[in-house]
């Protein structure tokens, strides 16, 4: 264990789901407590407000850490060993229009932050400063481990190892160990105790991950599992849109498919069956999704943000901080990595053969044994006939959209909605492509706008004699 602790860049301070938690790590967590803490936020006020929160922790603990603060991530990075990015550009409030905007073309989210058009825009909308930090770690801290935290966490991951040179890595805290074991073991009245007898094998794109295999003692719990799912789905009432039904629709997937979804918060907003299509909505036992309730976000992140500066000034005892906050998948990762524990963790990598089934570059979820050579996937089984072009279809929707920023081609965009599996028609993916450009251009590049109509002229005029037959109509005869 090296007697210095490391020193950890977090672009994007004032998250919301971890800048908190990183400051409460470098106070308890072994190995991290005498590093170097560097906070990285655009916003003058929210850096200032994270950077008291973090001196303040300090008092009355045993750490040693020091404390930076910038604006600008270039002076913050030179000699980093972590660069963690988890910031996004008015989160809520694009996230509103994404949802709002897209259901006006027979497109409803959910959430709205990894699939849909909601995912494809949140992508463009952050891209331009994920591949600029990227190139400034292969320029400036190259040995650094560049762990992103931004959704969609798959189309990042996959941009940041097809195209960087990167040490980089993708995380989602949806699956965070050991607590997704523990989830499922009170599912089904199994005692946390005994985690060390209770396996599983999960695998899937991020947000779309499925319970291949679980066990208790050696013994099979995948039924008792999906029992336990249908029994309390049954009594399920409506709720906030990523929460609203879920258990309910967690039996009814793996009534299908033989496997059980484990982020259904996520994962019904990746299929068709919850979009009201069709003439039998009435009759589905699950209601369409509601859409995300971006308002209740805003106000939530506001009350975190007054918390956090209420610590930081005092007001609330950082001894109630202390107590309250806790460790976080990205930390955990960070210490396993600096400590080279070989702790096991869910990380998006490349499959690597790990589930034999699907492509070896395939960026999937999986539990990796982690430690100074990154993550190491483990093997799992293979993913279910049905469910494994289901993934395909996700994952095509994702390089699409890396694809199309690369290489600034807004007809690879265009695509991308077209393969995504809840966009049902061309019409809607180009509408919703057209509608959110126009409603969020101030924060996107000028490349996604629609090209002016082709002048008539221009068009084909040749027209195939009525005599020849193409095969188009009648098929085989």
């Amino acid at each position: 264990m090296q007697e210095k602790g490391p020193k950890i860049v977090i672009i994007g301070a004032g998250s919301y789901f971890f800048g908190r938690k990183l400051i409460w790590a470098m106070n308890h967590l072994e190995g991290l407590a005498n590093g170097h803490l560097a906070l990285v936020d655009t916003d003058p006020q929210t850096l200032e407000t994270m950077r008291r929160l973090a001196e303040k922790a300090k008092e009355g603990s045993q750490a040693s850490y020091t404390v930076s603060a910038t604006t600008d991530y270039r002076k913050a990075i030179p000699d980093a060993n972590f660069v963690i990015l988890s910031f996004s550009n008015r989160n809520a409030h694009y996230r509103g229009i994404d949802v709002n905007v897209s259901a006006k073309s027979g497109i409803r989210m959910c959430s709205g932050d990894t699939i849909g058009p909601g995912g494809v825009f949140r992508a463009l909308r952050e891209f331009p400063q994920v591949m600029e930090i990227a190139r400034a770690v292969e320029e400036i801290c190259p040995n650094a481990w560049l762990i992103n935290y931004i959704n969609p966490s798959s189309v990042f991951g996959i941009a940041l190892s097809k195209h960087t040179k990167t040490k980089s890595l993708a995380l989602c805290d949806s699956l965070h160990l050991p607590n997704a074991n523990y989830r499922f073991m009170e599912l089904i009245g199994l005692d946390r105790k005994d985690v060390e007898d209770f396996s599983m094998r999960i695998a899937g794109v991020n947000h779309f991950t499925w319970m291949l295999e679980c066990s208790f003692k050696g013994e099979d719990m995948m039924p008792r599992v999906h029992a336990a799912l249908r029994h309390l789905g049954q009594s399920e009432t409506d709720d906030l849109a990523k929460a609203a039904f879920n258990k309910r629709i967690a039996a009814q997937l793996a009534d299908v498919y033989g496997v059980i979804p484990v982020c259904v918060a996520h994962t019904k907003e990746y299929l068709p069956y919850w979009q009201g299509y069709g003439p039998l909505v009435d009759i589905e036992e699950t209601p369409p999704l509601k859409l995300f309730e971006h308002e209740y976000r805003q106000d939530q992140t506001d009350t975190f943000m007054q918390e956090t500066a209420d610590y930081g000034s005092g007001k609330l005892p950082i001894a109630e901080f202390h107590e309250k906050e806790k460790s976080d998948h990205a930390t955990d990762l960070i210490q396993a990595i600096w400590n080279d524990s070989g702790r096991h963790l869910y990380v998006n990598v490349p499959n690597q053969g790990s589930v034999p089934n699907m492509a070896e570059d395939a960026l999937l979820e999986l539990e990796c044994v982690c430690d100074k050579n990154g993550a190491n996937p483990i093997p799992a089984p293979e993913m279910p006939v049905g469910l494994n072009g289901l993934q395909r279809q996700v994952l095509d929707t994702h390089e699409l959209t890396v694809e199309a920023y690369i290489r600034k081609d807004r007809s690879l965009l265009l695509r991308a909605l077209a393969v995504d599996p809840i966009v049902n028609s061309l019409a809607a993916a180009e509408k919703a492509l057209v509608d959110l450009y126009e409603a969020e251009k101030e924060a996107l590049e000028d490349w996604i706008a629609a090209p002016e109509s082709k002048k008539s002229s221009e068009k084909l005029s040749f027209t195939p004699s009525q005599s020849v037959d193409l095969g188009m109509t009648e098929g085989n005869r």
